[in-house]
């Protein structure tokens, strides 16, 4: 599977180089998607020396494969806020995401954008009586703030909607955002292998050369291991998007019963999540990290390095509180979110649902596919699986040519066993969602390194 989505194909995205020398800077963003770009934006006209550095192209992972919902009604996460910690914590994280969607607006206004920015209404809706329960209850909370809400309550759906939500091309915002980054030393196809401590300087091995920084902002999808346990802290889930022409609506739609969302990407076209659809329309996979304590992972994790992860699929908004407040503490030392969204706080493991999802991809990756490895080498063309062979693990690829590939099973992040997804051709980690290709290339980390070729 290509995996290209509908605004990779819509749009050219401008190509930097990749680093091929040692270099100092005051700050190094690692990550090039919607939280690096935004944050070096910020970080233009700051005198500080900043690099931008991306293991692939700009914006060719999370965010290239993003629906583009630019929204503050983030499902039920107020009300579950609220039950985990409080009211307070519960309008902090609706205050900061409705200011990032007010600096959105602002940000393609005063720089002319043309992003097919839009706004419109968004609306969630429950099937099942403890969703239901939760929408009533977060809809009784934005009343007590004062919200307009939308209400819906039939025998089968319990729905909320808000009015002001949005939604954006997000690689021409992107480009409109580059266009402003004439300061920022910007690298593609640079991976960051390694992370070294020499003499209290912080060094970063890029393609074979080091990088010595001040200070390092981690805004990957995955971070490296700077947490201890980080790797129970969060969950990988990996959707299909469909882009589906021949219907026209002007709102945004999520259930969170079924998990089926839509939303409009033109006159006569529309996104949409669903789990079974037709595989003629053009589709592509997005893979995000879901924070167990609800609230993402945002802030200074020691006194050189900074981490931003956990958007649990809201990262458009997100993202930009992380890059307003990431810069602010850079610049001074304090932000108005900095406690709520601390890397070091939080109810750890608060949702039983999450939990099941977390012990069951480990139990996978760890002991199942260990297990349940046969000895039956049978596949047919464009088919992988991994086999148990003179007493050990190989995975094994059959391609359209009938030629074979043989791989090492385990992922190179922590040693889980892959599992192979014959839609999307790629070689999956069930434990920390590490994505390969058919051929063993790496995708997506956190894995830095491809499958081992036998």
């Amino acid at each position: 599977m290509n995996n290209e989505s509908y605004w990779q194909k819509t749009v050219n995205m401008p190509s930097y180089p990749s680093i091929k020398w040692d270099d100092c800077y005051d700050i190094v963003i690692v990550g090039g998607g919607m939280s690096g770009i935004t944050l070096a934006y910020r970080l233009n006209n700051s005198n500080l020396k900043v690099a931008l550095i991306e293991s692939d192209t700009l914006a060719s992972k999370t965010t290239g494969h993003t629906t583009a919902k630019v929204s503050y009604l983030h499902d039920v996460l107020c009300i579950d806020i609220y039950e985990a910690y409080n009211k307070s914590k519960a309008k902090e994280y609706f205050d900061s995401n409705y200011d990032a969607f007010q600096e959105i607006k602002s940000i393609i206004e005063s720089n002319q954008i043309e992003c097919d920015f839009k706004e419109n209404i968004a609306y969630i809706e429950a099937e099942d009586e403890q969703k239901s329960v939760k929408i009533k209850k977060q809809i009784k909370l934005f009343k007590s703030w004062g919200l307009d809400v939308i209400e819906g309550d039939n025998a089968k759906h319990t729905s909320m909607g808000l009015h002001n939500q949005g939604i954006f091309h997000p690689l021409k915002y992107i480009d409109g955002l580059l266009k402003k980054c004439d300061k920022i030393d910007i690298y593609e196809h640079s991976l960051v292998k390694e992370k070294q401590v020499v003499d209290d300087k912080i060094y970063l091995k890029v393609n074979g050369y080091k990088i010595n920084a001040k200070k390092i902002i981690w805004m990957t999808r995955y971070p490296p291991n700077l947490q201890k346990g980080y790797f129970f802290k969060i969950l990988q889930e990996k959707e299909h998007i469909i882009y589906k022409e021949g219907e026209q609506i002007d709102y945004s739609f999520l259930n969170i019963t079924t998990n089926y969302s839509k939303r409009p990407i033109n006159n006569n076209a529309i996104l949409e999540i669903k789990q079974k659809f037709a595989e003629n329309n053009l589709y592509w996979y997005a893979q995000d990290s879901v924070p167990l304590r609800k609230i993402p992972y945002i802030g200074k994790i020691n006194d050189n390095e900074f981490v931003a992860y956990g958007y649990n699929k809201w990262g458009m908004t997100l993202s930009h509180v992380a890059s307003k407040l990431i810069y602010e503490l850079i610049i001074n030392n304090d932000s108005k979110y900095a406690a709520l969204y601390s890397p070091g706080y939080g109810k750890y493991l608060s949702s039983k649902d999450d939990i099941v999802k977390l012990v069951k991809n480990n139990y996978h990756g760890m002991i199942k596919n260990r297990i349940l490895a046969t000895k039956e080498l049978k596949l047919n063309c464009n088919q992988g699986k991994v086999i148990r062979y003179q007493g050990r693990l190989v995975a094994i690829y059959k391609d359209s040519q009938k030629r074979y590939f043989y791989f090492s099973p385990y992922c190179p992040h922590l040693k889980c066993v892959i599992e192979f997804n014959e839609k999307d051709q790629t070689w999956n980690c069930p434990c920390h969602g590490s994505i390969f290709d058919c051929y063993g290339h790496l995708v997506s980390g956190p894995s830095t390194k491809p499958l081992k070729r036998y």
